[in-house]
């Protein structure tokens, strides 16, 4: 009996044992299905994270900022500022500053500006100190270059004439200012407004006086090329010319270097268009004395020398064609013959 009892014990544990093993499993495996739910969800969760963070960001944020920002910065950022800053600073200020600053000349002074307007016809031509050409002359051409002679034929300065104005206590006056080649200043004649001049005052009225020539020597009648006729000087050298025939003279300077020596020019000449003219046949001897009771040494230094004689007013110019010698020299002192 005790051993019947016993047996309906172990079979009851034995049912109660597998019920609750089952329950156990059944537990174990909901609890599985509710991992595998979960971890369903998390990965559905992960995806859905991954598709709506990692592919819409890289859709929405970073392609579209590749689009939006990174594009666009190039095209309304970059570019625009290739256009309008870079392109327009180059045009607007390195080329203008290049036109308006480094092509244009520097703004002349007044004097060139006016050197450069002025209007040198009313004092154009030959004038002599108180009309006699023994006390000098100022020869003005009518670009407003100007050459000054000495009393002896010289010249004593050259260079160019500038007109420029003076404002005195609200009067504008006009001067011919007279430079010299070095720029230096050398006088000033007053402009009196008058298109034909026949006087000029160097400063305010004051010394010397000029007076321009007016006519010319072969006005009185002579043929032409017979002013030239005479005895002429200049410094040290004297410029004799006769006429040999018709249309034809002859020239012979003679120029002292010292009391026992002098260089002789003696020139062939016929008249060509207002000059007398040598073409090649012109002689230069140099004349030496030992003593004063010796006979002269001469020495021929050429007979194919060439020269122009042409008159400047009442004075003479001689051009050497061949060695330059009567460059700046006028002659002038006319003496009878």
């Amino acid at each position: 009996m005790k051993r019947t009892i016993l047996t309906i014990s172990l079979l009851t544990s034995l049912i109660l044992l597998t019920a609750c093993g089952n329950t156990i499993e059944s537990t174990d495996s909901s609890a599985d299905n509710t991992a595998q739910t979960a971890a369903a969800s998390e990965t559905q969760a992960d995806v859905s994270a991954e598709t709506q963070a990692d592919a819409p960001a890289e859709t929405k944020a970073d392609v579209p900022a590749e689009t939006k920002a990174d594009a666009p910065a190039e095209t309304k950022a970059d570019a625009p500022a290739e256009t309008t800053a870079e392109a327009p600073a180059e045009t607007q200020a390195d080329a203008p500053a290049e036109t308006k600053v480094d092509a244009p000349a520097p703004a002349p002074t007044e004097a060139a500006a006016s050197a450069s307007d002025a209007d040198f016809a009313s004092i154009a031509g030959d004038w002599y100190v108180d009309g006699d050409p023994s006390k000098g002359a100022l020869h003005i051409e009518s670009d407003g270059s100007y050459r000054l002679y000495h009393a002896e034929g010289f010249i004593e300065s050259q260079g160019t004439i500038r007109r420029e104005e003076e404002d005195i206590e609200g009067t504008v006056i006009y001067w011919y200012r007279f430079y010299d080649t070095d720029n230096e200043f050398v006088m000033s004649i007053l402009d009196d407004g008058s298109s034909a001049k026949t006087d000029l005052y160097v400063g305010n009225g004051a010394e010397p006086h000029y007076q321009k020539y007016v006519g010319g020597a072969a006005e009185d009648g002579r043929e032409p090329g017979e002013e030239f006729l005479g005895t002429w000087g200049c410094g040290r050298a004297t410029l004799e010319i006769t006429q040999t025939g018709d249309g034809e003279f002859h020239a012979k300077i003679s120029w002292s270097s010292s009391a026992a020596s002098h260089a002789e020019w003696d020139y062939p000449l016929t008249y060509q268009d207002g000059k007398l003219v040598c073409s090649g046949k012109g002689t230069l001897t140099n004349v030496e004395y030992a003593s004063a009771d010796a006979d002269p040494e001469e020495t021929v230094e050429y007979t194919n020398g060439s020269a122009e004689f042409s008159m400047q007013g009442a004075g003479i110019i001689w051009n050497d064609l061949t060695e330059h010698s009567g460059d700046d020299m006028v002659f002038t002192n006319t003496l009878a013959e």
